[in-house]
């Protein structure tokens, strides 16, 4: 049990629908009490607990540690359930410790997309001579979440800001505006935008968006739909793709679709929901080579205040071998702390020689070297630069939301930009070192959203107490470890597990359970005429007097 929270409350959920269990039946591995050094007093003490459980045909299938005296046994499990002989055992005098056998499995998913070879930066694995390893472990990243919406049913957004998108890509999924009746000339959600159904065209102020191969190049990296069947994934498969034309060589137009951006998100917030759209993070592909923030005061106003709605904005470096951090450029030279600059690193974990760099203003690196992504006409290509580095990250950003618990995304309700904060220093917390970017961009290191995730759930979730559910005549029995420090448990039920915490999760008669805390060193159990088929939840917690069970 990890201790990774500094708030005590902790919580687990396990369904009763699933249709196996995560441990083997019919097995239990033990460690007996004993020195190794002293192999009759462990064979005598194994053979003591046999005999004692031998009415369940107890016996030894093989020795896991002789070192540890730990072994793994069978018995009869149409005699008794794993999960009751597991707590038997536990509590023999021969024994020190018991536990279920757990089923593993190597956690990655590779998708079935069609070229998904080819896409070295999500899994490298040595392909075209590449280093394996030199990616952001997104295979990793999959199994623990894909994209789409956030626990609390939220429909995440990301604004791809770029000079034009293929709007009937088949391998994109872009955000369409439903408060909004495409082409009748008028504002239907008040948002101060005329016919934005498809997104927004900053260039001429419409909703009619220019089709284009930079963009839907960029925006297939960090969104095409994933495990489709179909061309490739991208680092997130469910997210929504706002697309925004607005890389322009005017400063006028690249505020005007940060513009549009903080409106939707500002709007979202404002109405809970009901309009705008939730949008975590811009994606812009385009700047001013040499450009000094002082000459760009509005243009960098723009990050804080999309950061304070609770967007993060990721933006690519210069594709020059330069230190921007001396030379200037705009964006990523802004210090607002809501930006990310990216710059581009290449299959063999190197910077590219062609990309820029700096201490201060580049945050890390991603893969931006021959990248394979979507292009106009539902078709596929390579494209190399920074452009293609910044929308990994921009993807890892949507991917943490989705990843995110209820709980988390509660306490935030009210300071997304407190959110969006935590999730970037997520990001460059959890990036792989490398040789290449130490020194010289602020993390040392390149993007990896599986440690991302990971960091994300240690940080996220509480002490939580191992559980282990069984059911017994319709009675159902919730067996778990105790939490250090807590006086009490509270067992909910719900059939809805997305349902807010703790409104939907109840008992049969409409509350929570109190149950006290276990004897020193036993395990919790409760036995109840709960209904199978739902979802229960555990919580240790020091904000109830002990009670008797």
């Amino acid at each position: 049990m990890k201790a990774l929270l500094s708030i005590f409350t902790s919580m687990l959920f396990v369904s009763l629908l699933a249709t196996t269990t995560p441990y083997f039946q019919g097995e239990v591995i033990v460690q007996i009490i004993g020195d190794y050094n002293h192999e009759n007093e462990v064979a005598n003490n194994l053979e003591t607990l046999i005999n004692s459980f031998k009415d369940y045909e107890l016996q030894a299938d093989r020795e896991l540690s002789k070192r540890m005296c730990i072994w793994l046994l069978t018995f009869n499990n149409d005699k008794i359930a794993t999960s009751d002989l597991v707590m038997l055992v536990k509590s023999h005098p021969a024994v020190n410790t018991a536990q279920h056998n757990h089923k593993v499995s190597l956690r990655e998913i590779i998708p079935n997309d069609h070229f998904f070879d080819l896409q070295w930066g999500l899994q490298n694995i040595g392909q075209n001579g590449g280093v394996p390893g030199a990616d952001i472990s997104a295979t990793l990243a999959w199994e623990i979440a894909t994209g789409g919406l956030t626990s609390d049913g939220k429909e995440i957004v990301i604004a791809i800001i770029d000079d034009g998108f293929d709007l009937e890509h088949p391998d994109i999924d872009f955000w369409k505006n439903l408060n909004e009746t495409p082409g009748n000339g008028l504002d239907d959600d008040n948002n101060g935008y005329i016919d934005d159904y498809h997104g927004w065209n900053a260039y001429n102020n419409s909703g009619s968006l220019p089709v284009a191969y930079h963009g839907t190049h960029v925006t297939g990296i960090a969104a095409a739909i994933g495990n489709n069947d179909l061309g490739i994934s991208g680092v997130n498969w469910g997210v929504k793709v706002m697309p925004v034309a607005g890389a322009s060589f005017s400063e006028a137009v690249a505020i005007a679709a940060y513009g549009y951006v903080l409106e939707m998100r500002a709007l979202y917030n404002e109405t809970d929901g009901e309009f705008g759209a939730y949008v975590v993070a811009t994606n812009s592909s385009f700047g001013v080579d040499y450009g000094d923030p002082v000459n760009y005061p509005l243009w960098g106003a723009m990050y804080d205040s999309m950061g304070d709605v609770g967007i993060l904005s990721v933006a690519s470096t210069m594709n020059s071998n330069v230190n921007v951090d001396l030379v200037g450029d705009i964006p990523t030279n802004f210090p607002s702390p809501y930006l990310l600059g990216v710059t581009n690193t290449t299959r063999h974990d190197l910077r590219n020689p062609n990309a820029a760099y700096g201490a201060i203003s580049i945050n890390l690196g991603a893969p931006g070297t021959q990248i394979f992504s979507t292009v106009p006409g539902g078709d596929y290509f390579n494209m190399s630069g920074t452009s293609m580095s910044s929308p990994h990250v921009t993807g890892a950003i949507a991917l943490l939301y989705a990843a995110a618990s209820n709980n988390l995304l509660t306490v935030y309700n009210d300071n997304p930009g407190d959110l969006a904060l935590f999730f970037r220093d997520i990001i460059l917390e959890s990036v792989d070192q490398i040789p290449a970017l130490e020194n010289i961009t602020s993390s040392g290191g390149r993007l990896n959203i599986y440690n991302a995730l990971q960091m994300l759930i240690s940080t996220d979730r509480p002490d939580s107490p191992e559980i282990e559910i069984n059911i017994v005549n319709d009675q159902v029995h919730i067996y778990w470890d105790h939490v250090a420090g807590a006086n009490s448990y509270q067992i909910y039920q719900t059939e809805n597990p997305d349902a807010p915490f703790p409104d939907g999760w109840l008992d049969a008669d409409g509350n929570f359970i109190v149950v006290g805390i276990p004897e020193a060193g036993q395990p919790g159990f409760i036995g109840d005429t709960f209904p199978p088929h739902k979802f229960y939840r555990v919580v240790a917690s020091t904000d109830f007097p002990p009670v008797s069970q």
